[in-house]
């Protein structure tokens, strides 16, 4: 809000500058009333515009601790003022707004009761309001207000009344309203005081002008004017003869401007305003969402293929990645779904160069309605530990990279756009590890063989398990075969080793 104002204001006192300057004492006063109107508006506008740039995101290493000891310093110190400070600013605010409601209310009204129980008298379109106070000629809207005794004595002079007629049919007190309208919002803004100033005097020049044009005498016209300047009168509303504007008004009277110097003053308004629109507009940046590259799919519990939550066919799916610039892909298959489009959806995929994961999901995982406010957090705290990791350094868990897809999957699409953005890729898990065979069983012992009643062997023939033992453990040479008769004892064949 504070800065607002301050560009409000700064905007506003360039412009009411420049008219001082170079406008004011120039006769070009239709010019000048629409400047005038125009540089309050571009004052409160101008701040209000913002132009929007979108940029690409770039990582930055900063350290969390230090970021939460600062944080935790400032509000420990400021929490107390702060809490309080927007309540007490607003109570300022809407305390001067109220002021000024019940001023322009009570103006108003006092013009209004004046118009209603004093008599009236309908010329060239407008009621002259004959009063019995004495008061100087003033105009609102289309009432001109006069002292009812020295009208009807004819001794207010014509050129006072063609005066007060001009501000009446040029509409002047609409600007008057419309400032003082402005006020009220505006009241913060002390320059309003002095362009309402200067449109009331301007309105003067624009009066004064129009009495000339009838061929009333310069001088003659001046000397009235000395005549009924009491500066009696306190209204916001009215356009009196003021005698602090007479000298100022008697100067621009005697000024001719030329035409190419009206052209000149009026074309610097151009860079002036451009200077000032791009000085005080609200310049954004927004980080392009780089999330916005990753294709996210889903196929439902019948196999078909959804974007978007909507139906999308193999053959629009590849029209639509062509359109755009995705560089991965995410894919959230429904459990027990159909697996055929799934083969056709990878082989899309890789056709098109794409990179990405596919990620089987329960049916009541896939019916829960959204993510839950703590796995958006759980999110957003993840992404943004990872996004604040500089690209060199950068290395995920596979289980905080599945935990993140796994909260994205059951995110609505309002919940994705205000989730953190994603500035990394997320690889897909890698392939399980080969399944290791069982191990066979353990060779029974010798012992248990003996036991067992076995028969040896050794190149065809029979021989004794001393024999058979010593071959075993002394030469190591020979393969074991073991197999059993119909009567379970153990048949044992021994072999040499090929060399």
């Amino acid at each position: 809000m504070e800065w607002y104002i301050l560009k409000s204001v700064t905007i506003l006192a360039t412009l009411l500058l420049f008219h001082k300057l170079l406008l004011e004492k120039e006769d070009m006063h239709t010019f000048k009333r629409f400047y005038l109107l125009v540089a309050v508006i571009a004052s409160i506008g101008i701040p209000l515009i913002t132009i929007t740039t979108y940029i690409d995101p770039t990582s930055q290493n900063i350290d969390p601790a230090l970021l939460q000891s600062s944080k935790k310093t400032s509000v420990a110190e400021n929490q107390s003022f702060m809490d309080y400070l927007p309540f007490v600013l607003w109570t300022i605010y809407a305390l001067g707004v109220i002021f000024f409601s019940i001023k322009f209310i009570r103006n108003l009204r006092k013009l209004l009761l004046k118009v209603r129980k004093n008599p009236k008298v309908k010329k060239k379109g407008f009621l002259r309001i004959l009063l019995q106070e004495e008061i100087d000629p003033h105009t609102f809207l289309n009432y001109i207000f006069l002292n009812k005794q020295k009208y009807e004595q004819k001794q207010i002079p014509k050129e006072v009344i063609i005066h007060e007629e001009a501000h009446a049919n040029q509409k002047h007190s609409l600007d008057i309203i419309f400032v003082e309208f402005l006020q009220i919002i505006f009241w913060i803004n002390p320059l309003i005081y002095f362009l309402k100033d200067f449109i009331k005097l301007n309105h003067e020049f624009l009066a004064d002008r129009e009495v000339l044009k009838k061929g009333i005498q310069k001088a003659e016209y001046q000397t009235t004017l000395l005549s009924f300047s009491s500066g009696d009168l306190h209204s916001d509303f009215v356009n009196p003869i003021n005698y602090s504007s007479i000298k100022k008004r008697f100067t621009v009277m005697k000024t001719q401007t030329s035409k190419s110097t009206i052209l000149v003053k009026s074309l610097l308004i151009l860079p002036l305003i451009s200077i000032l629109f791009f000085s005080f507009i609200n310049k954004e940046k927004v980080e392009n969402d780089l999330n916005s590259t990753t294709l996210i799919l889903e196929v439902d519990r019948i196999g078909q293929l959804l974007m978007h939550e909507n139906k999308i066919t193999i053959e629009e799916l590849n029209k639509h990645i062509k359109e755009n610039s995705f560089t991965s892909y995410h894919v959230e298959v429904v459990e027990n779904s159909s697996p055929a489009i799934l083969k056709d959806l990878i082989q899309l995929m890789a056709e098109n160069k794409l990179k990405g994961s596919v990620a089987t999901c329960t049916t009541n995982n896939k019916d829960q309605e959204k993510a839950t406010p703590d796995m958006i957090s759980e999110h957003n705290r993840l992404v943004k530990h990872y996004n604040s990791i500089p690209e060199e350094d950068f290395k995920m868990t596979q289980e905080h990279a599945n935990r993140i897809m796994y909260i994205r999957s059951l995110m609505t699409a309002t919940q994705r756009k205000k989730a953190e953005k994603i500035r990394f890729e997320i690889l897909p898990p890698p392939p399980p590890a080969p399944v290791t065979p069982p191990t066979p069983p353990a060779p029974p012992s010798f012992e248990k063989l003996l036991a067992d009643g076995a028969i040896f062997y050794y190149q065809e023939k029979t021989i004794e398990p001393q024999k058979a033992r010593k071959l075993v453990e002394d030469q190591k040479k020979v393969n074991v075969h073991i197999t059993y008769n119909n009567q379970e004892k153990p048949i044992v064949k021994l072999t040499d080793k090929e060399n």
